[in-house]
């Protein structure tokens, strides 16, 4: 073996033992299905006794004893959990965005809620929903609010 074999033996060694699966990792996005009520971000209309604070459900009958309001839809929970739960803000909301996805490079799977406030300076309890794929026994959720406060 010459020299010219011995260097390139070694640079390819060098480059297969220096990329990881973290290098070709790409974060996976899932859609964020909501439910057909209208105007849920209003209490009225759908209700949990929560404040800064979320749950997961993954059954009609919790569904059923945990929110209140005029919205109670069924919900096919052989498919889906439902992320609910209520943020404070110092304005009235204006809209929530739901972003869900396996984030690289821990494979964490994470939703993120966008809460973008009006400009009205008038307290708010937003409460927000998220239907995501069913999660697997044991799975870990990692939920992340960001707010434009």
């Amino acid at each position: 073996m010459n020299i010219k074999h011995i260097i390139s033996l070694f640079t390819f060694l060098l480059l297969i033992f220096s990329c990881s699966e973290k290098d070709n990792c790409n974060d996976l996005l899932f859609i964020v299905k909501q439910f057909g009520c209208e105007y849920t971000k209003y209490s009225t209309f759908l209700y949990i006794d929560l404040r800064n604070d979320y749950t997961i459900i993954r059954s009609q009958e919790s569904f059923d004893s945990l929110v209140s309001g005029k919205c109670h839809p069924e919900i096919n929970f052989s498919q889906y959990d439902l992320v609910i739960g209520r943020q404070s803000s110092p304005n009235l909301n204006y809209t929530i965005e739901y972003d869900l996805r396996r984030v690289c490079p821990d494979n964490k799977l994470t939703l993120t809620i966008n809460i973008i406030q009006s400009d009205a300076t008038q307290p708010d309890n937003v409460t927000y929903h998220a239907l995501i794929p069913k999660l697997g026994d044991g799975e870990t959720l990692y939920v992340r609010i960001n707010t434009n406060w």
